[in-house]
């Protein structure tokens, strides 16, 4: 089964490019404009994409644009949690100094995607595609044990036990698949001490919502 590569890119060439070099590994969805990260996140989740190439200059080359790269890896990992992307530049030294947020591993510079098409560069290649196909691993097996968890702390509320002092990791696996599956809004705070049978009645409806979500 391959795995989906989304292409966020402003620059016909660029994306064609990127596609060629990838299209015998990964499903490519060319994604040539999002208006906002939520636009974003949609198509991810419609298409399916396990991971993103995002162009560091969007705003810059296109005024079409009202962010940047960095603002889309960013908000993309406040929101999914580590979801596994990687931003392209040019110029990969002041991207690093501007893009303070961004781990250095996840900038990577243009011309050594470009690089790929020598077939002399293989092994780069493949060693490139293996450190991405780990991260998308890492990833969903993250998200598999999460639900694994959060199906077994329901369990015990549909038997009528009470959780304890699990209470508060049953909403932060709510919470947290939310942000990275579901789209659902996060819980309020104040339901982060629940005590009462009605409000955890409300987190149940919430996570059963949540799990036929998951599937």
């Amino acid at each position: 089964m391959k795995y989906t590569l989304g292409i966020l890119d402003e620059e016909t060439e660029q994306i064609e490019t990127i596609e060629a070099i990838f299209e015998d590994i990964f499903n490519i969805v060319k994604i040539e404009f999002a208006s906002s990260i939520d636009e974003l996140m949609e198509i991810i989740k419609f298409e399916k994409i396990d991971v993103l190439s995002i162009d560091y200059r969007l705003k810059d080359h296109n005024s079409g644009f009202a962010f940047n790269g960095d603002y889309f890896f960013n908000e993309l990992w406040d929101r999914f949690g580590d979801f596994p992307a990687f931003v392209l530049t040019q110029d990969v030294e002041n991207a690093k100094k501007e893009s303070k947020k961004i781990n250095p591993r996840f900038v990577v510079d243009k011309a050594e995607i470009h690089s790929f098409f020598n077939p002399d560069n293989v092994a780069d290649k493949i060693k490139f595609v293996e450190e991405l196909i780990l991260e998308i691993e890492i990833h969903q097996t993250k998200i598999e044990e999460d639900i694994v968890e959060l199906k077994t702390l329901e369990s015990l509320l549909e038997k009528g036990d009470q959780l304890g002092d699990k209470e508060n990791r049953y909403i932060e696996l709510n919470n947290k698949l939310s942000k990275s599956l579901s789209g659902y809004d996060a819980l309020p705070q104040k339901y982060f001490s629940v005590e009462t049978n009605e409000k955890l009645d409300l987190l149940i409806k919430q996570t059963e919502e949540l799990l036929k979500k998951l599937g």
